[in-house]
């Protein structure tokens, strides 16, 4: 049962830092405003009492003063005429309170200050207690002050309601002082939280380029603590990558001595399919190894970015290979730029129009510039690709079956580095089979 309220508490904060952090600071004022208000409420309340109970014993001694220094006949008529807001005066020849009070602190204040206004007053002669619960008001005294003749003043008095005046006084002030501070909090938050949004963009730029220039390592202790972490994180994998480069490109130059010495050997084979089929392996392995160097050449290189019309730039590929005369068409729009390393992105691009070509036959080539990304789509009118295959064709080296022969000329290495280009520059390659027949390559690019 607890882990549910816990969970449904948790499902009704926002999702954001900033969306819980404003939630938290509003709890937090809200609360402190109903503490302050209590608090408030608490103390007016007591203040407001003890000044009833001094107003009271100040009418009612007026009164008193004021019925004394009559005849009898006029007494009743003058203490009814002396009541009003919150006081009812009456002559009587019995008391209104029949037995002795008990005194709280209101009734200690009120018979305080009787007795200071009327010094010959004595406590046989002053009677003062609560109204019976039930009597028709809420906090209403009763006085019975005797005169020298044995008469008796009665009164009934009920303390001034001037709390709500003020509680509402109170309320609008603190609400302003809370939206002053629910404000400044907020912008701080913002402020704060802007480094983690710092962090939040350079993670998704590591994933393009690991040689991006790491986080700068100010603002607060966690903030810091998060942007050292990250730029370690960081020089890790540029390590990881340049390590693995440089493995493999050694590997693969160091490859071509001993490709030299066997063809050296098999030169002096004697002529024949023998000798034929191995130099045409070896010829297979050499052009493999200077495929490869090339690969890493290229995925090492730091070519500086620039903003490119992509539109021009496929315009460009597709007239070249038209007038090589290759069935190649193009459809598109200029204008549609984009930051980018343009030899990369024309050789990544050229390498998938070439695909089409020579494995589909033709290529129709035709970019569309939607509101936050470009989309470049080749469609050929070729086999298709198994569905069980279509990110396996993206692993270096890996060829479909129908490909595997020389009159191909490919290695397996044009997938692999046109995603690893478009991927470098924050896009995406997706393969597709077209229902009408063919495969379609859609390149999707980030706009400027």
């Amino acid at each position: 049962m607890m882990g549910r309220m816990v969970a449904a508490l948790r499902s009704l904060l926002p999702d954001t830092i900033v969306g819980r952090a404003v939630a938290i600071l509003l709890l937090a004022l809200a609360l402190s405003h109903l503490l302050s208000m209590a608090w408030y409420r608490s103390y007016l309340s007591q203040q407001a009492d003890l000044a009833d109970e001094r107003v009271v014993a100040e009418r009612i001694a007026a009164v008193k003063q004021a019925v004394m220094a009559l005849p009898s006949g006029e007494r009743e008529s003058a203490a009814h005429s002396l009541s009003g807001r919150g006081l009812t005066a009456h002559w009587s020849a019995i008391p209104l309170v029949e037995e002795a009070f008990i005194l709280d602190d209101r009734l200690d204040t009120l018979v305080r200050r009787l007795h200071q206004l009327v010094p010959g007053i004595d406590d046989n002669g002053l009677r003062v207690a609560y109204a019976a619960e039930g009597y028709g008001a809420d906090h209403v005294l009763l006085v019975s002050t005797k005169l020298s003749d044995g008469s008796w003043i009665n009164a009934r008095a009920t303390a001034l309601s001037t709390f709500d005046r003020q509680d509402r006084h109170f309320i609008v002030p603190t609400t302003l002082m809370s939206l002053a501070i629910l404000t400044v909090s907020v912008y701080l938050v913002r402020v704060c939280t802007a480094e983690f949004r710092n962090i939040a963009r350079a993670a998704r730029r590591l994933g393009v380029d690991v040689t991006a220039p790491p986080l700068p390592v100010h603002g607060p202790e966690e903030v810091r603590e998060a942007a050292a972490a990250f730029n370690e994180m960081q020089g890790r994998i540029r390590t990881l990558v340049t390590d693995r480069t440089q493995m493999l490109a050694a590997i693969s130059h160091d490859l071509r001595s001993p490709i030299t010495a066997i063809r050296l050997r098999a030169e002096f084979i004697e002529e024949g399919e023998e000798r034929d089929r191995i130099l045409t392996q070896l010829d297979e392995m050499e052009a493999m190894i200077s495929a490869t160097l090339s690969f890493l050449k290229d995925d090492g290189r730091r070519e500086e970015t620039r903003v490119v019309d992509v539109g021009a730039l496929l315009g460009t590929i597709c007239d070249d290979m038209a007038d090589a005369g290759r069935p190649v068409r193009f459809e598109g729009m200029t204008g549609a730029a984009m930051r980018c390393r343009p030899i990369a992105l024309k050789r990544a691009l050229t390498n998938l129009i070439e695909n089409a070509v020579k494995y589909g036959g033709s290529a129709a080539v035709s970019l569309a510039k939607l509101p936050d990304h470009l989309a470049v789509s080749i469609d050929d009118n070729g086999p298709g690709i198994p569905e069980d295959e279509m990110e396996t064709v993206f692993n270096p080296f890996y060829r479909l079956e129908a490909s595997r022969n020389r009159g191909t000329g490919g290695f397996g290495l044009g997938l692999t580095v046109a995603r690893s280009v478009i991927k470098g520059h924050g896009g995406n390659l997706v393969l597709e089979n077209r229902p009408a027949g063919g495969l379609r390559v859609t390149v999707i690019l980030p706009r400027v």
